[in-house]
């Protein structure tokens, strides 16, 4: 498909730009993962979860590539910057103890899953594979699923900010 519509240059940056992020997603998977256990998503629920997930972050994604693109286009030395983000985020998976994770993290105090909750009004019980239901107040309130979903779609946003300097360092073609 690309390689006839746009040439064999760009196809072939394409693909390694889709190689990268495709290396660089592996981990997003055990965070997923992570986040279906502490919130206790039952297994039926979690493909909407995903589905929804994969929604955003397309959006999520293309927007910040089409931002990168518009910053490279008009800041040559934004790589400059990307290339930091991709050295800072190398030490901290080689340098041990760099990023003071030695010991599995309590999900209950991580900044996301704090961030989550604390952005929209919650119950603690699941309501089927709904985002929302009625509080015992009797106002809509955001159920386990919706705030599990909120934390990865967050989650992804930060990955985002390695992968996408990673890509722009394949190939500067936002396609």
């Amino acid at each position: 498909g690309i390689w006839y519509l746009v040439g064999s240059k760009t196809a072939e940056e394409f693909f390694a730009g889709y190689l990268v992020e495709q290396s660089l997603s592996v981990d997003n998977l055990f965070v997923f993962l992570l986040l279906f256990d502490y919130f206790k998503v039952p297994l039926g629920a979690q493909d909407r979860v995903l589905n929804w997930g994969i929604y955003g972050a397309i959006v999520m994604r293309a927007t910040m590539i089409g931002l990168g693109a518009a910053a490279l286009h008009q800041y040559r030395a934004i790589l400059l910057v990307f290339a930091g983000i991709l050295v800072y985020s190398s030490a901290k998976v080689l340098i041990p103890g760099a990023d003071g994770d030695d010991e599995e993290e309590d999900m209950s105090e991580n900044a996301i899953v704090k961030f989550s909750r604390n952005l929209i009004d919650s119950v603690d019980e699941f309501d089927g594979d709904r985002f929302f239901t009625m509080g015992v107040d009797g106002l809509k309130k955001a159920t386990p699923l919706f705030i599990c979903m909120i934390a990865v779609e967050i989650s992804d946003v930060v990955f985002a900010v390695d992968s996408i300097p990673a890509v722009f360092g394949v190939t500067e073609n936002p396609l």
